[in-house]
């Protein structure tokens, strides 16, 4: 059985073609999830710091926190009863 031998070269090529895109992928994706990783360290800080306030305020003026809260809690639940 005879080989094809012109076929070999530009398969080859092809296959480091195929071989270049997929590295190129791989090295996009990697760098799009430490990226994504990145962010997402940032807003769990962020969180953690309005948390904080949040406790701050509550700890400095806990009667104008129990109105925010009601009147946040009214608000709520006029949004939720309109759409019954």
């Amino acid at each position: 059985m005879a080989s094809n031998t012109s076929s070999t070269p530009t398969t080859q090529k092809h296959v480091e073609r195929v071989g270049e895109t997929a590295h190129q992928a791989i090295d996009t994706a990697a760098d799009y999830a430490g990226r994504l990783g990145e962010k997402a360290e940032q807003w769990m800080e962020m969180k953690d710091d309005w948390v904080e306030g949040a406790r701050e305020y509550v700890r400095e003026h806990p009667i104008a926190a129990l109105g925010i809260a009601a009147a946040a809690g009214y608000v709520l639940s006029m949004f939720m009863r309109s759409r019954d």
